[in-house]
């Protein structure tokens, strides 16, 4: 069970090397969501104030936010070649009209087998 949590958040956190399926790339996006949410609906509650508490509060959410959403380009990258496009797709993503079909990109299935960006994802 931990080498499997290893392999999906550790193991190619920020390589753009290989290919990601889409398991991998909706677990990322979806815990990616829950601690925005988290942290939305609790920092009033525990992230103002004067106490160190509500700075460790902000400080640990705040990383772990930055340390998700760094991955996510990398993971985008590996995602695409998973379908057998270019990383340079992954580009598009600053235009706002083009994140719907982006993200219908994200959920197709990937290449069966090997592509020219490696072998298909065991995970």
């Amino acid at each position: 069970m931990w080498n499997n949590i290893y392999k999906l958040f550790f193991y190619k956190a920020f390589s753009i090397k290989g290919r990601s399926n889409k398991k991998e790339y909706a677990v990322k996006v979806l815990l990616n969501i829950v601690v925005i949410i988290i942290w939305s609906c609790t920092i009033d509650k525990y992230g103002k104030g004067d106490t160190f508490f509500s700075f460790l509060y902000v400080v640990f959410l705040g990383s772990l936010e930055i340390f998700l959403s760094l991955q996510f380009i990398p993971l985008s990258i590996r995602r695409f070649h998973d379908i057998n496009c270019s990383g340079w797709w992954t580009l598009l993503f600053i235009l706002p009209v083009t994140n719907i079909v982006l993200l219908w990109f994200m959920l197709k299935k990937g290449t069966s087998g090997t592509n020219k960006y490696g072998d298909e994802p065991k995970y």
